[in-house]
């Protein structure tokens, strides 16, 4: 990767958050590119790096493998996170779900599915949401 305008070409990148006592927490995500200064990634509602962004959206990013080793020599990216879900903005979210199934093909598919489940098994309602990224060019 040579530009923060790459980022989203990796298949998974360590997406960093911070906690409230300013502990930096990271964890691989897969990534899509919504345009040259924005790029997203879908996720459970309720998961902590949704509340994290919510209470502090400076993140950054960097390539990684799926079990969020860095690669040597990746460069990390800084940026800003913001949270879209059904309720607040549903068109946003359709979006990052539609780059995420063309990207991530069948597998996508089958996460989706998995999480559905989960949700029904747990009797809770689905929680999806997006985490969107506007990149510090």
């Amino acid at each position: 990767m040579s530009t923060t305008g790459h980022i989203g070409n990796e298949k998974y990148v360590s997406f960093t958050s911070v906690k409230r006592n300013g502990e930096e927490v990271s964890l691989p995500v897969w990534i899509v590119q919504l345009s040259p200064s924005e790029v997203a990634f879908t996720s459970e509602g309720n998961a902590w790096k949704v509340k994290r962004v919510r209470a502090n959206a400076h993140v950054s990013l960097q390539p990684c493998d799926f079990r969020g080793r860095v690669l040597e020599g990746s460069t990390k990216v800084h940026g800003t996170a913001r949270v879209v879900t059904p309720q607040e903005n549903p068109q946003d979210l359709a979006t990052v779900e539609k780059a995420v199934k063309k990207k991530y093909g069948i597998v996508a598919r089958f996460v989706n599915v998995s999480s559905f489940l989960k949700g029904v098994f747990r009797r809770q309602e689905s929680n999806d949401a997006a985490i969107i990224v506007r990149l510090s060019l």
